[in-house]
């Protein structure tokens, strides 16, 4: 197995998934990690976004599709797996209408955005092509892997001034070993997956751990997460924020991963949030 040197990360665009396995849990693991659902557009989201397309961001012989609304200071929405930029529309006009530019996009696999192999890995990456694209960006808010790819840019010394994470996880490790629980690997075919894991994302799993990222929160953050999300613990939330001096985390209920989404409360108190930075 070959890793990258100590910045962490092979820099090749989507790397080869290697060879099926006769056994079909090991596959869907595989399949369950790697191959998000690509989610089209509806008629609301086209229009919302008919003028605000820019020219897609070429990364890793992959092209990105964006979106901007508003002129200010740059805000980037990060969206989560299976899901792709204009789910968080609902976060855009009140933004702008607070004074920020808001740009959306599609990480790799999703959306409008070519390629067919993701992980959160690859989302950290593009997010921090995009970042470096800009130029300067006010704050981030991401939902679910959009989250967890922030805390990776983060550690990689992109700086914001405020983020907002939205039922995101915190670490690598708890997800991998949830897949190889959920599609019922034993022992021998849960270490091959975690194995595959590593070389398909270019470096060990604990390195994509809070432990090894959490010396990028330099900044003030705020943390949003049902205590009964059934998609990603709420103990994910908890345990960023104990890494995270400069962070408040907000326990909801009611709402789940994903319905937090449109809630009106958690878009306002996330907006709130940004715009507090904007004066410092």
């Amino acid at each position: 197995m070959q890793f990258s040197n100590a910045a962490g990360f092979v820099t090749g665009a989507n790397r080869d998934l290697g060879p099926a396995h006769d056994d079909g849990r090991l596959a869907a693991a595989r399949h369950a990690f790697s191959t998000p659902e690509r989610v089209a557009l509806s008629a609301a989201e086209e229009a919302a976004l008919a003028a605000a397309a820019e020219a897609p961001l070429r990364h890793e012989g992959l092209e990105l599709a964006r979106w901007t609304l508003g002129v200010g200071p740059r805000v980037l929405l990060v969206h989560g797996w299976n899901s792709r930029g204009a789910h968080l529309l609902g976060f855009a006009r009140p933004l702008v209408d607070a004074g920020f530019s808001v740009t959306l996009f599609d990480l790799p696999g999703h959306g409008d955005s070519t390629g067919h192999a993701a992980s959160v890995v690859h989302a950290g990456r593009a997010l921090r092509a995009l970042m470096a694209d800009i130029g300067s960006v006010h704050g981030v808010i991401g939902h679910s892997m959009g989250s967890a790819a922030a805390l990776l840019a983060f550690a990689h010394g992109l700086p914001v001034k405020r983020s907002v994470h939205l039922a995101g996880p915190s670490s690598l490790t708890p997800m991998v070993k949830g897949i190889a629980r959920a599609q019922g690997l034993v022992p021998s075919d849960a270490a091959a997956f975690t194995g595959w894991v590593e070389n398909f994302i270019g470096t060990r799993i604990a390195n994509v751990d809070l432990e090894r990222l959490q010396h990028g929160l330099r900044h003030p953050g705020l943390i949003v997460h049902d205590t009964e999300d059934r998609i990603v613990p709420f103990a994910a939330s908890q345990a960023l924020h104990a890494a995270w001096p400069g962070s408040h985390l907000e326990p909801l209920t009611g709402l789940g991963h994903r319905r937090l989404l449109a809630d009106t409360d958690v878009i306002a108190r996330s907006v709130a949030f940004i715009a507090d930075g904007a004066s410092t």
